[in-house]
């Protein structure tokens, strides 16, 4: 059964705005399963997947609210970090999370990261439990590097952007919608390793209607986009190839915070004015649990 929403009745953007926000009081820990997947061509199955459990605690604070991110039970392609690579991401997370932050009642970050210093403990245990398992030059090199970064606290809250799980958690989802309830809007999404989250302009709408599972939807759809080299399979492609990124939104109706997110990115090329051949695609996919 659907309903409508209360704070959608009338038709001031404004008095929508104002309605329109995150109601934290009482919320309790929320767990998330994620799950981001990497595919080929009109492949069923992945050929890279991560999947991790998530956990979001918040707390009263002077500022807005304090937000604390858990990550564990990190898996690379089903199955426990096994390989050097894996068991050093495995470290890095460890040390990382949890990971504070303070937000407000749009949910924007009104601070960077406020736990530096336990952070930085974390990893100095984590980096002997490295030492002592594994020694050599990458071993050092690896040590280097995020010796370097974790000092830092505003490194710490920029190596955050390339997290697909914090982009799509922050994209802004509370705004003055129009009469429609569509507003033009950019999501900005990590896509490429190591490099800065990519900027895809779009329109988002929100539903107003409560789903039967208790939640309001808010679906975001980009245009098409030209697709950088470094997405297309062997980075080499003579014609141009696209990209459009679609993300859909669920939250709770009591307190507008996230229950589940999904987002799809489709790499394609032309095949005429009406077909489209699929090169890839990326599907993050975020379960209340």
């Amino acid at each position: 059964m659907i309903k409508q929403i209360n704070s959608f009745s009338g038709v001031n953007s404004v008095y929508k705005r104002k309605l329109f926000i995150s109601n934290l009081t009482g919320l309790s820990d929320r767990s998330y399963g994620v799950s981001v997947k990497y595919y080929k061509g009109t492949a069923a199955d992945p050929f890279k997947r991560i999947d991790y459990e998530a956990t979001i605690r918040l707390a009263e604070h002077q500022q807005g609210w304090l937000m604390r991110l858990e990550k564990k039970d990190l898996f690379f392609n089903r199955h426990e970090p096994d390989t050097v690579s894996e068991r050093f991401a495995d470290l890095v997370s460890r040390s990382l999370y949890p990971v504070e932050t303070v937000i407000d009642g749009w949910g924007t970050q009104v601070t960077g990261i406020v736990n530096h210093e336990a952070i930085i403990k974390r990893w100095h245990e984590n980096r002997q439990e490295l030492l002592d398992k594994y020694s050599g030059p990458v071993a050092d090199d690896f040590i280097t590097v995020v010796d370097q970064r974790i000092k830092s606290s505003a490194v710490i809250q920029r190596s955050m952007s390339y997290d697909l799980f914090w982009n799509l958690f922050f994209h802004p989802k509370y705004m003055a919608y129009t009469e429609t309830y569509i507003q033009p809007v950019a999501l900005y999404l990590s896509v490429i390793p190591y490099k800065a989250p990519v900027r895809f302009p779009g329109t988002q709408k929100i539903i107003p209607q409560i789903t039967d599972y208790g939640s309001i939807m808010v679906q975001f759809v980009s245009e098409a986009l030209e697709a950088p080299q470094e997405l297309l399979p062997g980075h080499q492609k003579e014609t141009p190839c696209y990209m459009q990124l679609t993300a859909d939104f669920d939250l709770d109706k009591e307190h507008h915070f996230a229950m589940h997110t999904r987002a799809l990115l489709e790499i394609y090329e032309k095949a005429g004015r009406y077909t489209t051949v699929p090169l890839q695609k990326i599907e993050f996919t975020m379960y209340q649990l």
